[in-house]
């Protein structure tokens, strides 16, 4: 592998830190680009439940910053699943509405698509990495190392 700045090769992890942090930028890298399905399923269904709804309530609902809303939704409706409509009262509002194909998607449950995301790990590993990774953050957000 290179290194993306200078293009040297890239070294390996030599500790055990530099090993999770790779692993862990990794891991963070791999779910941003290829996890969208479970998010967009959540709002496919979010909307399959409760029919239109306008952008800043779709983000109230999942407890999203705006711009990650506006992206979520942008790929939704390059796939042909929704439209965003100008409200007719108030042009500011824009409501979010399914495409007859948005309306005849049938959605996976979220814990079987999380079940197959897990599957190399055992129950206990999954309960193990979960706790390490809660005590990790929990750390970082008091104010530990590694911020």
């Amino acid at each position: 592998m290179r290194n993306l700045c200078d293009g040297s090769p890239r070294r390996e992890p030599k500790t055990p830190e530099e090993r999770l942090d790779r692993a862990l930028h990794r891991c963070g890298h791999y779910l941003y680009h290829n996890s969208a399905g479970p998010r967009q399923a959540t709002v496919l269904r979010l909307l399959q439940e409760n029919g239109p709804m306008s952008q800043r309530e779709v983000q109230e609902a999942l407890h999203i910053q705006p711009g990650s809303v506006s992206e979520l939704l942008s790929k939704l409706e390059s796939k042909g699943f929704l439209l965003r409509q100008r409200d007719g009262e108030d042009k500011r509002k824009v409501n979010i509405v399914l495409t007859q194909r948005g309306q005849e998607l049938e959605l996976r449950p979220v814990e079987e698509t999380l079940s197959r995301r897990y599957a190399a790990l055992s129950r206990a590993e999954q309960e193990t990495l979960a706790g390490c990774l809660e005590r990790l953050l929990e750390s970082w957000e008091k104010g530990g190392r590694g911020k």
